[in-house]
């Protein structure tokens, strides 16, 4: 069983270096994956957060396929 928390923010650089100004320890950094900007954590427990930042989905753009997905 896993468990996960998807958490968008509209300033995903500041919440990033106010969070790790405060101590919080990241998997990675921000990512830009097209359709958003996000980065991932554990909480103190290890479930694993993701933050993000919603960027060219707003104006339609996605990310792209899995390179493997056969497309």
């Amino acid at each position: 069983m896993s468990s996960f928390l998807n958490v968008r923010v509209a300033d995903i650089a500041a919440f990033y270096a106010q969070a790790t100004a405060k101590g919080a320890e990241f998997l990675t950094e921000p990512l830009d994956r097209k359709a958003e900007l996000r980065c991932y954590m554990r909480d103190p427990d290890g479930y694993l957060i993701e933050i993000g930042q919603a960027t060219g989905m707003l104006e339609g753009v996605f990310a792209d396929p899995p390179a493997d997905s056969g497309q």
